[in-house]
């Protein structure tokens, strides 16, 4: 079972910032069709509901923006995941799925960009200001693939069936490809059937290649030396073997895989009617080795995408302690010496946070400051982050001049106001 699930620091926000809306209330089963006939009952509640993830006329991948088709194919709700989220529906999409999370009818919402969700959840409101013609609308916090379906929606055609048989093809009649050959000179070899030697890395295990490149959530990666390709059609399976994309344990093996080499908006991937288990080369330049992403790859910097309290937020309780969310994996080491809390008014004399303690946790990627003490009542406090805070990859977390109100090798200044005590 694939499942996508918002990252902890949103799913805190539900108890935090709008618990007062939410608290108490236990998630309703209900259809796509009773939400959409009855969407004043259900709107602002937290439900689970189940359908088709389909392209649509709201799709918008960029925004994780897609469409819920319950048993009324004329029926549909717009779903989506939190802006910054660490998983994508998109490998999801022409699957039957269950969704659980709050539904909306944006008509009987005042001003969306503002409310204590929806504000979080690009999916809610178009970004050119106008109107979606399907106004209900679901913020995703879990989704589960219940039963994979065979679909002609959407831009990917080569979703297997569950159970496949090989085809009749004696791979030893078939030209044998070098897939380095291939992917420096694929012209020649585009649509035409052929055998390529790779070893099995898994759903991209080993970061050879772009995960936003997969087209399905079956696809894998085949690699010799330095080159990788997306293998797509076929699961890693075959006569006597059967291979878990998601376990290191099984990239030991060397395939044989018989298919056609394709290009999909400038990338080369290699579709798959068949698959065998092969003997590992002679060759011990054909070892898969790391290299080095290229600087295109790296895609955007970090950014923060998420604070607890909310960056401005008033009267926060006297015992807060502060967490903040980023886009990407970050370098834990990077925020030694680099993040700051103090009094806006501080006079620069004395520490006011002497046993501040900062630390990082790497699944949500979420840093959690904690002050050691409690706050002053009444006080505007800042909490500051410095230029030498990177990523993973050692990209640095960009400066937003706007908000470092001039403090020398500030890239972020978040502001909180505490409670009068």
């Amino acid at each position: 079972m694939t499942r996508v699930t918002l990252p902890l620091l949103f799913l805190l926000a539900f108890a935090w910032g709008v618990r007062a809306q939410y608290q108490g209330q236990e998630a309703r089963r209900v259809s796509v069709s009773d939400l959409i006939r009855s969407s004043m009952m259900y709107n602002e509640s937290p439900v689970i509901t189940t359908g088709e993830l389909t392209w649509g006329d709201s799709t918008d991948t960029n925004y994780n923006i897609f469409e819920l088709r319950g048993d009324d194919v004329l029926r549909t709700v717009r779903v989506a995941t939190a802006s910054g989220g660490m998983e994508d529906l998109r490998f999801m999409a022409g699957q039957k799925v269950e969704i659980q999370g709050i539904f909306f009818d944006l008509d009987q919402v005042m001003e969306p960009q503002r409310h204590p969700v929806l504000r979080y959840f690009p999916g809610a409101i178009r970004q050119d200001g106008m109107s979606f013609d399907k106004n209900f609308f679901i913020a995703v916090t879990s989704a589960d693939v219940i039963e994979e379906v065979k679909s002609d929606i959407g831009p990917d055609k080569a979703i297997e069936e569950v159970d496949v048989t090989d085809p009749d093809i004696d791979s030893s009649t078939l030209a044998a490809l070098d897939l380095r050959e291939l992917l420096k000179d694929p012209a020649p070899h585009l649509g035409k059937q052929v055998v390529v030697l790779g070893k099995f890395r898994g759903s991209n295990l080993y970061g050879d290649l772009s995960i936003r490149d997969k087209r399905t959530p079956r696809d894998f990666v085949i690699k010799v030396a330095d080159a990788a390709i997306w293998v797509t059609g076929r699961r890693p399976r075959g006569e006597g073997f059967r291979l878990d994309p998601a376990k290191r344990r099984d990239t030991g093996e060397w395939l044989r895989v018989i298919g056609e080499p394709f290009d999909d908006g400038g990338k080369i991937y290699f579709r798959a009617v068949k698959i065998e288990i092969a003997e590992e080369p002679d060759d011990p330049d054909l070892e898969p080795v790391r290299v080095a992403r290229a600087e295109e790859e790296l895609g955007p910097p970090p950014e923060v995408t998420f604070t607890l309290p909310i960056a401005g937020e008033k009267d926060i309780p006297l015992t807060s302690e502060f967490r903040v969310q980023f886009s990407k994996d970050m370098k834990v080491e990077s925020f030694h010496r680099n993040v700051d809390l103090l009094y806006a008014d501080d006079d620069g004399i004395g520490n006011p946070f002497p046993d501040l303690e900062v630390s990082y946790d790497g699944p949500s990627r979420t840093l959690t400051v904690r002050p050691g003490k409690e706050l002053a009542p009444g006080k505007e406090i800042r909490l500051i982050l410095y230029d030498a805070i990177s990523d993973a990859k050692g990209q640095k977390l960009p400066p937003e001049e706007e908000a470092t109100d001039g403090e020398p090798g500030a890239v972020l200044i978040l502001t909180f106001t505490t409670a009068k005590g």
